[in-house]
């Protein structure tokens, strides 16, 4: 089974498969949006393109492929461009209102997979069990997971802002 799993208070989260760590996002310190992280030896870099952090950049080995912004919908919108740059849109929605439940749709507003919260209220952070739908992506599940993970720490800061 996949899962993110807070490993600070900061925001920092692993993305795990069968307990064993797949890679883990670093926030670079408490007050920051800037994260990093090593996946498949790529080095990833995801940080705020303004101040407000309504839009944030996704570089790879230092190369812009992509961004996440918040829509008026309350949605995030996780833009991604591989290497021959044709665009890819995902589409995260809290799909809950007593529970923390995040599913990502592609652009034929298929599901692709759900965040599942298993939210430890002991805890200032959340955990997710990634349940797979009908994944069908030229990008790498794990690096997608990645890009959504971020994106649902700003989502929830966002809101808690409002």
């Amino acid at each position: 089974m996949m899962k993110i799993v807070s490993s600070s208070g900061k925001g920092n989260f692993k993305l795990t498969k069968n307990d064993k760590e797949i890679c883990e996002l670093v926030y670079s310190n408490w007050f920051s949006d800037e994260a990093k992280t090593v996946l498949n030896g790529n080095n990833i870099e995801i940080k705020p393109k303004n101040i407000w952090t309504s839009k944030v950049d996704i570089n790879k080995n230092d190369n812009n492929i992509g961004d996440i912004t918040f829509n008026l919908k309350s949605q995030m919108i996780i833009r991604l461009e591989n290497p021959n740059r044709k665009e890819f849109n995902f589409v995260l929605k809290n799909r809950s209102k007593y529970r923390v439940k995040f599913e990502v749709y592609n652009e034929s507003k298929t599901l692709q997979f759900s965040l599942n919260s298993v939210n430890n209220w002991s805890k200032l952070n959340y955990d997710y069990n990634i349940e797979l739908a009908d994944f069908n992506s030229e990008f790498e599940l794990n690096e997608l997971l990645v890009y959504c993970g971020y994106a649902t720490n700003l989502y929830l800061a966002i809101i808690s802002a409002v």
